[in-house]
Order: C-alpha cells, then structure tokens, then sequence
C-alpha cells in the first residue's frame, strides 16, 4: 500500500523512498511521448495521423454479408489502389468495414475490386470531404482545444489566485493531453473530430482530480488533519472517480457498439489511465513540495 502521511520519506509496498522521486515516471512518460510526436513529425510531417474528416479524402463505408478482416480488404485494394486505410466495423446486426482513400479514386472500381476479391458488399455509404474543408476543421480544431486550456488556466488562476497550484493543475492537464496523443499513435487511433471531443472531455476530468486535490490540501489545511492524511483522503476519493468512469468506458469498448463510440471510449479510457499518473505521481507531488515550502500543514 502507498502511505503518504509523514515526511518526504513514503512507504510504497515495503519500499521506503523520498515522495519527489515519484515525479520522476510522469517526466519520463511524457518526454517519451513527446519523442514519439517529434519521430512522427520527421517520417511524416504531421505530428500524429488526421483521419479523412480532418485532411480530407473519401470514405466508404460498407456492409457485408460476412465478417471481413482489415487484412482482408488491404490485400483486396491495396495493390490498385495505393495507400488506404481500413477499418472493421463491427455491432449489434451490423459488420463490415470503413474505408478511407484519396479523393481521386473512384469508388465503383473499388466495389468492383471487393466483389471480385469474394467479399460480399450488401449496403454502402459514401461521403467526401475536399482538402480545403478539412484544413478548415483542422484550423477549428486546434483553436478549440487551444481555447480550453485558456479558459481552463483562467478559471484556476481565479479559483486557486496562486501560481505553482494553478500552473500544476495546467501542466497535469497538458501531459495528459500529451502523452494520450501520443498513445492514440501506438495504438493507431486517428485523431478525428470524435477523438477531440474526447480530448475536451479529457481536460475536464483531469481539472475535476487535481482541483479536488489542490482544494483538499490547501483548504482543508488547519483542521485537525496532516497534510499526508488529506492527500490519502483525496486519494481515495480521486481514484474512486476515475477508476468509475474507466469501467464505463470499457463497457463501451467491449461492447460491440458503432466504431465512433468505441474510438471516444478508447481515447477516454488511454486518457484517463494516463491521468491517474500525473496527478498522483506529479501533481501530487508539486503541491506537497509548494506545500513544503510554504509551511502549510
């Protein structure tokens, strides 16, 4: 078990050590990440990989009569039809798969690949977006989430009206927008609009913990609890919030549900586990550190 009441020494399972080296694994996770953002950017000139909504293109969707595999259909059109990207889509009565391509090619000649590969097209979609518009969704994008940690760094100056708890709610809230974008590359998610407002909601739950945090030990200092005993207890509580809202998302994921909830779900569900890491492993310990220094109890 983790006991933070004490001082800088915590007992972590047996293992005694100063609580500041705890900082030390978010640090690292999040110049990782930004290692892989960067490595991305130099192979590709993006820093993570937009789906068709955000850079343009077409995509089909299609139902088949069987399931099919994202192998499956890559072997089927890539030799004609160049770079694709290909993805099952699997729910209650439905199956088949989401195909994205260049804007030139024509989509009857892939149709037409696909039957002739031995899958079974029943129903298909089709929807095309122009280079111009997606840039223009791109733009909209970055300003919106640019726009949330303004106000987000707003709204905490204004509650907290001090700097090192303010900036560390910030910087929490940035390495976890951080490092889940970078894991939606591991784990090949694209960044969609779907995936946006799954970063959004990402920021409010990441403020939702480490206010909580940072008003349980700065408010609640002087009433008859160590500084320790308030962390565990905001521990306690932080951990319970966002273990709840993890089992939610999963449900979503191992459900066979429609591929955009299950890409929000997955998003939630890295962005979350990522939170956990930084706002009790390096926000919690910049506050007892700031704590420390200014003799708050």
């Amino acid at each position: 078990m983790i006991d933070m009441a004490g001082s800088r020494k915590i007992n972590v399972f047996g293992l005694r050590f100063d609580f500041r080296l705890l900082a030390l694994f978010p640090v690292l996770l999040l110049l990782v990440s930004a290692g892989l953002l960067v490595a991305q950017y130099n192979s590709t000139g993006e820093w993570f990989k937009r789906s068709i909504e955000l850079r343009g293109g077409t995509l089909l969707n299609v139902q088949t009569a069987q399931a099919v595999s994202v192998s499956e259909i890559e072997d089927a059109l890539s030799t004609d039809f160049g770079s694709i990207s290909v993805r099952v889509i699997r729910g209650f009565g439905e199956q088949g798969a989401s195909i994205e391509m260049d804007a030139e090619i024509n989509y009857t000649l892939v149709l037409g690949r696909l039957d002739e590969s031995g899958i079974d097209v029943t129903d298909f979609s089709l929807e095309n977006i122009g280079p111009s518009l997606g840039s223009l969704f791109w733009s909209q994008a970055q300003t919106g989430i640019i726009i949330a940690f303004i106000l987000m760094g707003i709204i905490a100056f204004v509650v907290f009206r001090t700097f090192v708890p303010s900036i560390a709610i910030i910087v929490s809230a940035a390495s976890d927008i951080i490092v889940t974008l970078a894991l939606m590359q591991v784990f090949g998610i694209e960044f969609s609009l779907a995936s946006l407002g799954a970063l959004l909601m990402l920021i409010g739950y990441s403020v939702d913990t480490d206010i909580m945090l940072t008003s349980r030990l700065l408010r609640e200092s002087g009433e008859g609890m160590s500084m320790g005993d308030r962390m565990m207890r905001a521990f306690k509580t932080g951990l319970t919030m966002t273990l709840t809202s993890i089992g939610a998302v999963a449900a979503i994921i191992i459900i066979p549900l429609p591929a955009v909830l299950v890409q929000i779900a997955s998003v939630i569900f890295i962005g979350l586990s990522v939170d956990i890491v930084n706002t009790w492993m390096l926000n919690s310990v910049l506050l007892r550190w700031y704590c420390e220094r200014r003799g708050v109890d």
